[in-house]
């Protein structure tokens, strides 16, 4: 059974420095861009895995772009899709896990990029409510390179549950 969730997204991008610490070094994070989005999407379960569906903003400069969430096990799967195959993106976030995938932002030509995942835990209820947790390592190419942070939090909205079936 399909049912309407409330999604508020987080998103923060850090730049990583190096500062000497004795005769060591220790990484800091400095904050350069965080991004909260609240929406409405649609869980349901489907052959062992969570799935969350919910409509990118037109605000974002993403306008008729959905994005779906598939957790299983310790996985999370990020698709983000419109009608044209071009704009497809795919990230596979798993601990310790690195990931080369082609990403594709609002003005800007796809990519390639590698996603080095850190820590990825979540806390969902039996109802597929509470959180889910990323910090992961982008790096595209040889020129950039961030540690984004991801969290999602699910809540039951007052709406009714969406009984039927169809693929998202």
């Amino acid at each position: 059974m399909k049912k309407s969730v409330f999604l508020k997204i987080t998103s923060s991008q850090y730049e990583e420095k190096l500062q000497p610490n004795g005769e060591a070094f220790v990484r800091e994070l400095e904050l350069e861009d965080s991004i909260e989005i609240c929406t409405e999407g649609v869980l349901y379960d489907k052959e062992n895995a969570t799935y969350i569906l919910y409509e990118e903003s037109k605000e974002m400069g993403m306008e008729n772009m959905k994005t779906l969430l598939k957790l299983k096990d310790e996985e999370l799967h990020i698709r983000r899709y419109t009608k044209e195959a071009d704009d497809d993106m795919d990230m596979v976030l798993k601990q310790g896990m690195l990931n080369i995938t082609r990403y594709k932002a609002p003005m800007l030509p796809g990519m390639d990029i590698e996603i080095y995942t850190n820590k990825m835990q979540h806390e969902l209820d039996d109802e597929g409510y509470g959180t889910i947790y990323v910090d992961y390592k982008i790096k595209f190419d040889q020129i950039f390179s961030r540690r984004n942070i991801l969290e999602i939090e699910v809540k039951p909205t007052e709406s009714l549950s969406i009984k039927g079936g169809g693929k998202a």
